[in-house]
């Protein structure tokens, strides 16, 4: 083998019965029942389910396009929370009523649902389009042989950064880490909060963790996420201090207050302000920063973290989320059809001038400068790709994780603490993998 809206728009679509949800899995399925419209007359609708606010319109532009082409198309039925989100598909997922399509996570996170059997098999679908997908791509959705999802984006991890802000700082993207804290010191310097952190819905505190540890020790990343290492040992710790002094440099925005995401977000609103200079993120964020009225390579740019330890390999993060079909839902059929045509070129073209994302699919190129550009980078440089932490390593391990680092990033002090926690619950996740 080898997650966010203004705040008033959480209100609007419904924010407090999704709040509600994480405690009460049951409201959570019945807002996926509710929710799901028929709006393509003529067609059939398929209930698309989500934890991606933002990409709405986006996922309802690929669905029109598929009904107009196919008879079947599907709307968009979102949560504004992951935890809620997660909790609606682990209620309906052994139910007719599981949604017909639902995203999710790669990996360990979707070993979970391909165990449970949530989701169904498409490997015939993949099997068709093989010539147009990366391996690597299918094998992050495949278990025991068969494939369980397509993939619904693919995204690196880069710095997004104000050029306007690099510019009158007389800045250019560091290649070194010496230059990156040269880059840091200079922004404060100027008034300007470096980089952006978050704590909102959780899981954004893992994204300096991972960065830091891999670009000191890719190895001793992969290690850690196989459970053939400790979060105590003194590598580990190393990276967390190299995050600690930054921190105590007050080179991060409050992580507290500043949100990030594809729902409830500020993050686009700080960086166009240039408030603050810089956001370790998924390229899958560039469309929100297009939608705010930056103008990719005018306004913004990206580079990749350069590496802590010179001697390391060059490496970037990687992620990519599958869209599943329902096995057990009432129109599997109509959703294994509707997946066919969103693999296939005209869907993922559909999918690609909607977004802006970068396409899987290697006949449909990017719309956005950046992404080309990055992608160019990573394939001359020889990058080494890792997966991203959230999937990258069992789940139980990455909740206990994720609330020691939030821990940590509001308190300080000693990382060894919060490490020896994490240590704990990996120790006991270990010990029943089989």
């Amino acid at each position: 083998m080898s997650s966010e809206l203004t705040r008033n728009d959480f209100l609007r679509l419904g924010g407090a019965a999704a709040a509600g949800a994480a405690l009460f899995p049951g409201a959570a399925l019945a807002g996926l029942e509710r929710r799901g419209v028929d709006v393509f007359t003529g067609a059939k609708t398929l209930k698309l389910a989500n934890d991606k606010v933002t990409w709405k319109p986006w996922f309802n532009t690929a669905g029109k396009a598929a009904a107009k082409a196919t008879g079947v198309g599907w709307n968009a039925v979102e949560y504004a929370d992951t935890s809620s989100y997660q909790a609606a598909i682990r209620t309906s997922g052994r139910t007719s009523k599981v949604p017909d399509l639902f995203s999710w996570w790669s990996d360990w996170l979707m070993k979970e649902i391909v165990d449970a059997g949530f989701a169904a098999d498409v490997s015939s679908i993949w099997n068709k389009n093989a010539a147009h997908y990366s391996k690597g791509v299918r094998d992050s959705f495949t278990f025991d042989g068969k494939t369980y999802g397509a993939p619904l984006y693919i995204s690196y991890w880069a710095i997004l950064y104000n050029k306007h802000v690099f510019k009158e700082a007389k800045l250019a993207p560091p290649k070194t880490w010496a230059q990156f804290k040269t880059a840091l010191q200079r922004l404060k310097a100027n008034g300007v909060t470096p980089l952006g952190a978050s704590i909102d819905g959780r899981w954004p505190s893992f994204i300096y963790f991972e960065e830091f540890l891999l670009r000191s020790n890719p190895s001793l990343y992969q290690r850690l996420m196989a459970g053939k290492a400790k979060y105590t040992d003194a590598g580990v710790v190393a990276a967390m201090n190299i995050w600690r002094g930054l921190i105590e440099k007050d080179y991060f925005t409050n992580p507290g207050s500043f949100t990030l995401g594809t729902g409830a977000n500020n993050a686009a609103g700080y960086l166009k302000q240039g408030k603050v200079a810089m956001v370790q993120i998924g390229t899958w964020f560039e469309p929100t920063l297009v939608g705010s009225g930056m103008k990719p390579g005018v306004d913004f740019g990206s580079f990749i973290m350069p590496n802590v330890n010179p001697r390391a390999p060059k490496v970037v993060i990687f992620e990519s989320g599958p869209l599943v079909v329902g096995e057990n839902g009432s129109n599997k059929d109509d959703a294994l059809k509707a997946l066919d045509y969103f693999m296939s070129k005209q869907g993922q073209t559909t999918w690609v001038n909607a977004t802006g994302f970068v396409s899987p699919r290697n006949d449909v190129p990017s719309t956005a400068a950046p992404d080309r550009e990055l992608a160019a980078t990573i394939q001359k440089g020889g990058y080494k790709q890792f997966n991203r932490y959230w999937e990258a390593t069992p789940h139980d391990i990455v909740e206990v994780a994720v609330d020691q680092f939030a821990k940590f990033m509001l308190k300080g002090g000693d990382p060894r603490q919060y490490l020896k926690t994490i240590q704990k619950q990996a120790d006991k996740t270990w010990a029943s993998v089989d």
